[in-house]
């Protein structure tokens, strides 16, 4: 509602609470034993909320007229997509994760498709970084399973 009434501020503010529910409500789940099916809508939702967080934050930067410390909003693109391309992996790495992750290939390409006509770097780099995050995503996929088989007693 806050978006909608454009006080973006106050957005910000809400997403960033959102943030630090989720955060908690993940790692509670972390720390009992737990199923896939228990943790997977907190690990997408959680991805979707940490992307919209970035995605608020720059927002509002922009509608203030931050102007970046005088760098290109192109700059500040290309940035801020490393800067959660990085948080993405520490997430699905430190968690061994491989779902939180997936919202951001989805992101990425996204942004691709938007900036593919006026900005052709960004939608390089958004494709790039969405194929790492792929492979990170899947990496981790397949090494659970294999632990999860082993553990099973079957093949290694």
């Amino acid at each position: 509602m806050a978006w909608h009434y454009e006080q973006f501020l106050l957005s910000v503010f809400i997403i960033i609470a959102l943030l630090i529910n989720l955060i908690v409500i993940y790692t509670n789940i972390k720390k009992v034993k737990h199923t896939f099916f228990d943790l997977f809508p907190f690990s997408i939702y959680l991805g979707w909320v940490s992307d919209a967080a970035i995605a608020n934050i720059s927002y509002y930067l922009t509608y203030i007229g931050w102007k970046g410390f005088e760098i290109s909003n192109v700059t500040w693109t290309i940035v801020m997509m490393i800067a959660a391309t990085i948080l993405a992996f520490v997430f699905a790495v430190k968690n061994r994760d491989w779902c939180y992750p997936l919202v951001f290939v989805w992101a990425f390409i996204g942004i691709g498709v938007w900036n593919s006509t006026p900005y052709p770097a960004i939608t390089t780099l958004s494709y790039i970084l969405a194929a790492l995050i792929l492979i990170l995503s899947f990496t981790i996929f397949i090494k659970k399973n294999r632990e999860i088989i082993r553990e099973m007693g079957g093949p290694s």
